[in-house]
């Protein structure tokens, strides 16, 4: 039976292999009134994510994975790299979406956001870095 050194050391050599040849790194978002947390915040390109964003807030909210707030509300979807929108994050449900970074982004440049009214401004924007 191997001990619990020797499992840690497997598998330290086995997540380079296993994210290499296709399976995605599981990550966690959470949406509460008003934040959002996620059990990652740093990303590496090339690397398939599989996002897991839950509502556990009291009122709907969306997630955005973009730049900054910049322009006005009309053009947010034109700017965003994935989106599930406000009618879809309804208190209690989670859905997933997958996504591959394909550039860097130093922290700062991209993050999760909210843009319901006034939820960005509340708080509801995390900000995350692409390496």
């Amino acid at each position: 039976m191997l001990n619990l050194k020797k499992l840690i050391v497997i598998l330290m050599f086995m997540f380079p292999l296993l994210t290499a040849c296709g399976f995605p790194i599981e990550v966690k978002v959470t949406l509460t009134d008003f934040g959002i947390k996620s059990s990652l915040t740093t990303f590496r390109t090339g690397i398939q994510y599989h996002f897991v964003v839950t509502n556990e807030g009291t009122v709907d909210h969306e997630i955005m994975l973009m730049e900054p707030m910049q322009g006005g509300e009309e053009e947010l979807d034109e700017f965003a790299l994935a989106v599930i929108e406000e009618d879809m994050l309804t208190p209690g449900t989670t859905i997933s979406f997958d996504y591959t970074f394909i550039e860097p982004a130093p922290t700062g440049n991209l993050e999760f956001a909210c843009h319901v009214e006034g939820h960005y401004e509340a708080g509801m924007h995390l900000p995350i870095t692409v390496k």
